[in-house]
């Protein structure tokens, strides 16, 4: 009865299962009320619904948090005076703010909108000032008598009073009316106007005159603002990228759980149970927080996918092992859980270290990419350490998990005895090999910086069929001689620009869209950053990596001891200068995300490390007098099935973004091949560096 029962809720938690999964993805609706699909309800990023995106920087030396939060205020209503509405502005630093506008894609009008200052003024015939913007309670775009487009201006009382004075003065004379010291227009007045009503005529079209009524009605800013950064997301971009994250995420799923299931039997089918609880916690929470998921927060989702089996993998090693000792099921999986749990523990702290360092420091879509990175690894321990474990305890009870081969165990044990620290010749070989041409490449070609680093303005346009690239460059070339254009799947066109910004690439836009009969909605997508920018990110991106190395060597000094420190920060530098050299020499962009990528690889590497050395310090105590050569050796065989395991999960889920979402390629790229090149570090340049340190340390004494 005890095994019925217990087999009853085994059946309840895999039919709970699959109802989250259902409406999850597709919604439920049961009479009146709807179960909304987490499609429907999580917040998409301007990247996967299209919109402009704007980095405003307040140009000013001296900037309170009050004055920052109160033009942010200014700012979003003076957007929102124009019609547009479902903004979102943050603060970013000390000066700086980034207006988020979806369904929106003129980004030169969003653009010269927000830079206009604002300031309104009448002057006498003389030059000076009779009002000013903060004279009038509101506008109003209107047509007049004639049907011509006005604003009209409705004064304060002591506007109304100074108005009225003026008008008696300057009767039969004019009076200017400026906007940010240009003239908008200039009446002559004929009459005294009391009532507090004015009008601004000379309006050329009605959305000139409600664009210039919401400037007024937002305020003047009491400094200059300049767009540093400006993305642009066309409506085609989002639309088409959404069927490719499902792939990814269905093929990259689908791969893990096979693996789980083929490498670990029964306990990796109940892992797998876990990992299906965990993604579907995992989207609950970012509904929760009403977090908004972007291209880059996809990409890290769906790695904390691969990386959250990581746990899983420990502990079925750690199993494995107890079963070769003992044949009691309950023992082993306790002492699996056990020993496992300091690994766990440390490795993913790590990473959490790497995370906030990215969450703090980076800015825009590296945030939300650590955001989702640190909210991954939290959910993805409490599903290894309480979900998996007590399915593991059903499982025994069921009689699921009843004999060692259920977990994979043979009766034949093959020892391994692979000599790591010999193989580390080769790889140290070829990785002196890449580094000395990468550093070639860099000193005579440099690294080929992206839109991010080297500023400038990148425009993608769908031409919707196979074009003549000689015949395009023509037309680009009349705008920026300089210009670099490139073919992008044949039927898109990328056009970089050092001379052209968002406020003066629209007639070269135009000339293509009239070239080939082209629509609106034919831009994917309009980016322009500021060369300042570029600087900040480098330094920003530098200062990213050396405090992530600092808090990481701390942490693990403070866990093991120094030589352990020491050794695995040395892998991570190799990690980051490999990957810095395969770029400088496949001439492979940088961008931001591929600081975002190196942090993420800190992370990645750094778990693989510390997992054998927490071996290597256990074997340590099991095996008093054995050889630091040895000792890493011994410790490297007992943690090889994990690396490996833990290496092709990760790659399952990021090299499916890399190869089905092209979007995300950015970050998925760098990390795929972090991912490889820290495993091989860990193996490679950690444990030969820690031998060397601790033989040193032995030849002082």
């Amino acid at each position: 009865m005890k095994k019925r029962g217990n087999i009853t809720i085994f059946v309840i938690i895999l039919l709970v299962l699959s109802f989250l999964a259902y409406t999850g993805i597709n919604g439920l609706t049961l009479g009146n009320y709807r179960f909304k699909s987490f499609g429907e309800v999580i917040n998409r990023g301007l990247d996967l619904q299209g919109g402009v995106s704007v980095v405003m920087e307040v140009q000013t030396d001296s900037l309170k948090a009050e004055e920052l939060s109160s033009i942010k205020t200014l700012l979003d209503s003076r957007v929102n005076k124009i019609g547009v509405s479902e903004t979102v502005s943050v603060t970013e630093g000390e000066n700086r703010i980034r207006i988020d506008i979806p369904g929106v894609y003129n980004s030169s009008e969003i653009v010269t909108n927000l830079q206009t200052t604002g300031e309104l003024t009448f002057e006498d015939p003389d030059g000076n000032i009779i009002l000013t913007g903060s004279d009038v309670t509101s506008a109003s775009a209107m047509l007049d008598s004639t049907s011509k487009p006005v604003v009209s201006l409705v004064l304060n009382e002591v506007g109304a009073e100074k108005f009225e004075a003026a008008t008696t003065e300057f009767r039969g004379k004019q009076i200017t009316i400026n906007m940010d010291d240009e003239e908008l227009s200039a009446p002559m007045v004929n009459d005294v106007i009391t009532g507090g009503e004015a009008m601004i005529t000379g309006m050329s079209s009605v959305e000139e005159a409600q664009y210039l009524a919401g400037i007024i009605n937002s305020g003047a800013l009491p400094y200059p603002v300049e767009a540093i950064q400006v993305k642009t997301v066309g409506p085609s971009l989002g639309a088409g990228v959404m069927g490719d994250v499902m792939r990814a995420s269905a093929i990259g799923l689908s791969l893990v759980v096979l693996y789980m299931i083929l490498k670990y039997r029964r306990p990796g089918f109940l892992a797998s149970v876990a990992l299906g609880f965990y993604v579907w916690l995992l989207l609950f929470v970012f509904y929760g927080i009403n977090a908004t998921l972007s291209l880059a927060g996809i990409a890290g989702f769906l790695l904390t996918i691969g990386m959250a089996v990581d746990a899983n993998v420990l502990i079925f090693e750690r199993i494995k092992e107890e079963l070769r000792g003992t044949s009691n099921i309950h023992k082993a999986i306790e002492g699996g859980f056990s020993n496992a749990m300091s690994s766990i523990i440390d490795a993913n702290i790590t990473t959490i270290i790497a995370g906030l360092v990215l969450y703090f420091v980076g800015s825009g879509s590296v945030k939300g990419f650590a955001l989702t990175l640190m909210i991954g690894i939290v959910i993805s321990l409490f599903s290894a350490l309480f979900i998996t474990k007590h399915l593991m305890w059903l499982g025994l009870r069921m009689g699921f998990l009843s004999k060692p081969k259920d977990f994979g165990v043979s009766e034949q044990i093959k020892e391994r005895k692979i000599d790591f620290i010999s193989g580390a010749k080769i790889w140290r070989f070829i990785a002196a090999a890449v580094l000395a041409v990468g550093l070639f490449f860099i000193g005579t070609q440099g690294l080929n910086l992206g839109l991010d680093f080297a500023g400038g303005t990148r425009l993608v346009m769908e031409v919707g069929e196979e074009f003549d690239k000689a015949e395009m460059d023509e037309i680009v070339k009349v705008y920026d001689a300089d210009a670099v254009t490139q073919k992008v799947d044949e039927t898109q066109i990328e056009v970089r620009s050092q001379a052209l910004s968002t406020d003066t690439i629209d007639d070269l836009v135009n000339s293509i869209k009239e070239e080939y009969s082209l629509e609106d909605d034919s831009i994917i997508t309009l980016d322009e950053i500021g060369a300042s920018v570029g600087k900040e990110l480098t330094e920003g991106g530098i200062k990213a990596v050396i405090l992530a190395a600092v808090f990481m060597l701390v942490y693990i000094s403070l866990r093991f001891k120094k030589n352990y420190g020491f050794a695995a920060i040395t892998a991570l530098v190799h990690d980051i200068i490999f990957l810095v050299a395969v770029y400088a020499v496949l001439r492979i962009s940088v961008n931001t995300p591929f600081i975002a990528a190196i942090l993420t690889i800190l992370g990645y590497s750094i778990n693989d490390t510390i997992v054998v050395f927490d071996r290597v310090r256990e074997n340590r105590k099991l095996h008093p007098g054995i050889s630091s050569k040895a000792l890493v050796n011994l410790s490297m065989n007992d943690a090889f099935t994990r690396s490996v395991g833990t290496l092709l999960t990760t790659l399952f889920t990021i090299l499916s973004v890399a190869i089905f979402v092209p979007q995300i390629r950015d970050f998925a790229l760098p990390i795929s091949i972090g991912v490889v090149v820290g495993g091989l570090s860990t193996f490679f340049i950690a444990g030969p560096t820690w031998i060397y340190l601790e033989d040193r340390m032995k030849k002082r004494k």
